[in-house]
């Protein structure tokens, strides 16, 4: 058996380029240790990243210059032409749509996003994200482009591409409120539903830009209804559920239904249904998790120190909860800030699992919700949690608390802004004045998060909220599962003595939750909401406390104003189906750029 070999020691501080070529290519993957295996492939990654960004600049060159035989002279465009890509896709054997893609893509963060390019570069971004900031910045113009880049570039690598796109309309919708809020409204005006043919002879039914809160409560509902019907006995993998009750719900079969029934025609199926064995059970059903998953009763209102399944409660099966409460199951969570439902400001709002929203849209979900659960978090300068709870107070004329609803709102507000906002002129809140003045109150009389007895199996309702408030989502890095569809896991497991404790208590997904179990990997929770990963293979990866309340620019002043909305003329209604033969194009990646307009702020080319 060969001895391992070792690294260089300063591997991780090599800059990409030839010295870290040459250092790599004398590196034999097969005699590494696991550790120094990790610390190859980041290494690995940095040259790939520089290379593509090298690449990249040949292509932008390639596609510059000028017609004529090479010379002595160098002839370059000022902005390349429509046949710019064909000498790439010549050269390189890619098709023309590759070499389109791949041209402008380089060309854009070549010209248009320098900052983007050179950190590619360096090695500290990678293609993947880069075409990310490409993307979603071509409709902003090219000052806020800028300022959304400089913004997110120093920490664009410790983020998902999932999470940096969420930053990306977090700050655009900062940037530009009035743009944002316009492109919804555009896109809501081009909703449209089509069903289409798969080559295998099934088929698929789709809605297409369609209003983000209506599709999370759908989604909600669906979900709900499939999870009772498994908790009631249905052994049918939950995607056959959900698309049954998707089916029913559109094709006629449920109408004239309540939830109840509904439930009640799925065991029926359920009954007639031949799942095979090896469908019923498996790794994935959490066998051997220290904490309980979350039920679908978790979420109701009661003693502030009684855990909704603590032994002795609340022993209803789920589709008896469904039964009594009504369709009311969806599960939609808004974080918003409570300065923007005053129309103090315009910062997006979040509906958790589904991404940013817009002021007026947060503004009208609020409305709609007051039947929720309302939280309130109260910050400090930096956003990060001080207190949290639950208000029971509405804005005047709103209806109050329903028992059966599971929609969460959550207020977000400084505990600064908090006190300037009750020692204020209480007239200029509106009917948010009694909403301010129990925050206000509570604010001072908040019970502390970790009160109740720390030897007891599951936390209560108090602690179990504050947790889910101050971890945001799975506190495994970059998991973006809403924490209140996690599971509430003790960081040090309960069985080998963790207490039910705040600082030993955090939100695992499923998925994660089984790498801790199952996986070889360790948890730790050095400080409150701060937590420590380490890998069957030794390595550390820490995931800080987030913020409540994130900074966010102050928006930029419009250039020009908002294009109007266009709604496709109706007039051929009659002959329109929503059946179509062909399969529509769901490449959610834009098509390739024109030549872009020239700015006053950019020295042209090379750079």
């Amino acid at each position: 058996m060969s001895d391992c070999q070792v690294i260089p020691e300063d591997l991780t501080d090599i800059p990409p380029g030839p010295r870290l070529a040459q250092a790599l290519s004398e590196i034999t993957l097969a005699r590494l240790s696991g550790f120094d295996s990790v610390k190859v492939l980041q290494a690995r990654y940095r040259q790939l990243s520089h290379d593509r960004a090298q690449l990249m600049a040949a292509m932008v060159e390639v596609g510059l210059c000028g017609v004529g035989v090479a010379g002595d002279e160098l002839r370059r465009m000022a902005v390349p032409d429509e046949f710019s890509a064909d000498e790439v896709r010549a050269a390189l054997v890619l098709t023309r749509r590759a070499a389109d893609a791949q041209f402008w893509l380089a060309h854009d963060l070549v010209t248009r996003l320098p900052p983007v390019h050179a950190a590619m570069d360096a090695g500290v971004l990678d293609e993947p994200r880069a075409r990310v900031l490409s993307d979603w910045t071509t409709e902003l113009s090219p000052t806020r482009a800028r300022a959304l880049c400089a913004e997110l570039l120093p920490r664009a690598a410790r983020l998902t591409t999932g999470q940096l796109i969420e930053q990306i309309k977090k700050l655009a919708i900062a940037l530009d409120p009035d743009w944002a809020q316009r492109r919804y409204e555009q896109a809501i005006a081009e909703r449209k539903v089509v069903g289409y043919r798969n080559p295998d002879g099934s088929a698929n039914l789709s809605g297409y830009n369609l209003p983000v809160d209506r599709v999370a409560a759908a989604s909600g509902h669906i979900d709900a209804l499939a999870k009772a019907a498994k908790h009631a006995g249905d052994s049918r993998p939950i995607d056959h559920i959900r698309t049954d009750l998707f089916l029913g719900m559109t094709d006629g079969t449920y109408t004239g239904m309540d939830d109840a029934v509904i439930l009640k025609h799925l065991r029926t199926v359920a009954q007639n249904a031949d799942a095979p064995d090896d469908e019923r059970s498996g790794p994935g059903d959490g066998a051997g998790l220290d904490d309980e998953p979350r039920r679908p009763d978790d979420e109701r209102d009661g003693p502030e120190d009684v855990s909704d399944t603590e032994g002795g409660g609340d022993e209803r099966s789920a589709a008896d909860d469904l039964a009594q409460h009504g369709p009311a199951v969806a599960g939609m969570e808004l974080r918003v800030r409570l300065s923007t439902l005053l129309g103090r400001d315009e910062y997006p709002a979040e509906l958790a699992g589904w991404g940013p929203v817009h002021a007026d849209l947060a503004r009208d979900l609020a409305t709609s919700m007051t039947r929720g659960q309302w939280r309130f978090a109260i910050t400090d300068e930096h956003g990060h949690l001080l207190r949290c709870g639950i208000t029971r107070v509405r804005p005047t004329g709103s209806p109050t608390r329903s028992a059966g609803s599971r929609q969460v709102v959550e207020l977000q507000i400084p505990a600064a802004t908090l006190r300037d906002l009750a020692s204020g002129d209480s007239d200029a809140l509106g009917g948010w004045g009694p909403v301010v003045t129990d925050l206000a109150h509570q604010s001072t009389n908040a019970q502390q998060p970790s009160a109740g007895d720390p030897a007891r199996r599951f936390p209560g309702a108090t602690l179990r909220r504050y947790v889910e408030i101050r971890d945001r989502y799975c506190v495994m890095i970059g998991c973006r599962a809403a924490a209140r569809s996690t599971d509430t896991d003790h960081t040090r497991d309960h069985i080998r003595g963790g207490a039910t404790v705040d600082h030993n208590l955090g939100n695992a997904c499923r998925h994660d939750h089984r790498l801790k179990h199952a996986g070889g990997w360790q948890l730790h929770q050095p400080e409150p909401g701060v937590f420590r990963w380490t890998s069957r293979l030794g390595h550390v990866y820490h995931v800080p406390m987030r913020p409540i309340i994130e900074s966010l620019p102050d928006p930029i002043p419009r250039e020009g104003p908002v294009a109007p909305l266009y709604i496709r003329p109706n007039d051929d209604w009659e002959e329109s189906s929503i059946w179509d033969d062909t399969r529509p194009d769901t490449d959610t990646k834009p098509s390739p750029r024109p030549p872009p307009q020239s700015d006053s702020h950019d020295d042209p080319p090379p750079f």
